[in-house]
């Protein structure tokens, strides 16, 4: 697959990601095509092919895209001097991130394309979007605000709990007696650092 360097190139990317990820969540994966993703973008099929090469190649910088953002989003979270004050911080760029860009969201965690296996970049980049989660649950063990344990099981605990809480608020399923998709998301962190709390 070629890389379009130019700025122009890389809003064009973002474009094509967007509207392939919107008609994955629609049309599911027979319904994806490249010659689909240019004319929702509005393009002709010769750059799409020039960016992507194929439908594989499409769906392959749609993983990458999706978790290079959540991981700057995530990596531009300031981290002051209160380790657990940053760990909740993280979890609501988290919640952001994902509800900026929602389709991709759905792509990262569940829509299996059969054939389609995330190549060496994509599984970097999934790494590095995960890395400060578990780096923010080591600093609050170094600080003794968290008990000891693998870090990167408590992380584990804390990502399924936001995760299931975003799974439900994207899907309409919140109940909406308990309060906002915010605050209910904001409890449900709370509640799920608490057994790791040193000093509850």
């Amino acid at each position: 697959m070629r890389r379009v360097k130019s700025d122009n190139g890389s809003e064009l990317m973002t474009r094509l990601v967007d509207e392939g990820a919107r008609l994955l969540v629609e049309e599911g994966p027979a319904g994806l095509s490249l010659r689909k993703v240019a004319a929702a973008a509005g393009v002709s099929t010769m750059p799409v092919y020039t960016l992507f090469g194929d439908k594989r190649g499409l769906l392959l910088a749609m993983h990458r895209e999706a978790f290079k953002r959540l991981g700057e989003a995530l990596r531009a979270v300031p981290m002051g001097d209160d380790p657990l004050a940053y760990l909740g911080l993280l979890g609501q760029a988290y919640r952001e991130a994902a509800l900026r860009s929602p389709n991709l969201y759905g792509l990262m965690f569940g829509h299996e394309v059969a054939g389609v296996e995330p190549d060496e970049q994509g599984r970097t980049a999934a790494e590095a979007a995960y890395r400060p989660l578990v780096d923010a649950v080591a600093w609050c063990q170094r600080e003794k605000v968290f008990v000891s344990g693998d870090p990167d099981r408590i992380a584990l605990h804390l990502w399924a709990v936001s995760h299931g809480m975003l799974s439900l608020e994207l899907n309409g399923k919140l109940p909406a007696p308990l309060g906002s998709a915010e605050e209910q998301y904001v409890q449900a962190l709370h509640y799920a650092a608490a057994p790791f709390l040193a000093h509850p």
